[in-house]
């Protein structure tokens, strides 16, 4: 599935998170990307003649009947969700548009962003690095060279990622955390589907599926054992 860069878009999803996204595709990071919105696909509520920031909420047949050429962008965190989306989208022909990847050359050197992920502003990218598809990376993130992160991650406002990590598909970072030690020989590495609470300083590496936080980072469980210790001392 190719990316599409157009002036309207379409946003799947309704909720509070695709209204941001929206008014970042408006604004249109690089001025030249400016996006309007042309309406927004909700499963449950569209077509039912409401509105949100200006824009219809249709359905999902109402996008294929009346905008089939419009892109669509997918807005919900949820992996299994945008993967389910995403094989939705692709069987009825669809599109995927990108924010940020259609940018202008030298905005990021050596960075590759994948189909249908959006950067939001005020983010760096170091050189080097690569972002799958359909990931979304909230304002005021720092990512440093060498860093690979996967399809359908969440990176949540003010992540700092050092050099040399791997961020595997569906990870999810808490806003405010910091990721660092990876090293060329021995990236650090976020396992598929792994969590890590906002605040969190991570400092190893994180197995798929687990959910760590604290500084430095560890399980929740042991996580939770030394907060309830701390408490009783």
């Amino acid at each position: 599935m190719v990316s599409s860069m157009s002036d309207e878009i379409v946003i799947y999803g309704a909720s509070g998170h695709a209204r941001a996204l929206a008014s970042m595709a408006r604004r249109g990071v690089v001025p030249p990307l400016a996006r309007r919105i042309a309406a927004f696909i909700d499963d449950f509520a569209g077509g039912k003649g409401a509105m949100l920031d200006g824009a219809s909420i249709i359905t999902f047949e109402q996008w294929r009947a009346e905008w089939p050429a419009v892109p669509c962008l997918l807005s919900m965190s949820s992996p299994a969700a945008k993967a389910r989306l995403r094989s939705k989208v692709e069987a009825a022909g669809g599109r995927f548009a990108d924010i940020y990847a259609d940018r202008p050359p030298g905005l990021f050197e050596l960075v590759s962003i994948g189909v249908g992920s959006f950067v939001f502003e005020q983010t760096y990218i170091a050189t080097s690095s690569t972002i799958g598809a359909h990931t979304q990376i909230m304002p005021l993130c720092s990512i440093g060279h060498d860093v690979a992160i996967g399809d359908y991650c969440t990176l949540c406002p003010s992540c700092t990622i050092s050099g040399y990590v791997v961020i595997e598909d569906g990870a999810f970072i808490g806003a405010g955390s910091t990721i660092v030690e990876g090293s060329e020989s021995v990236p650090l590495r976020i396992g598929r589907g792994a969590k890590i609470w906002a605040g969190s300083v991570v400092t190893k590496s994180v197995s798929s599926g687990t959910i760590v936080g604290g500084n430095p980072a560890v399980p929740l469980r042991e996580l939770v054992q030394r907060r309830r210790a701390a408490a009783a001392a």
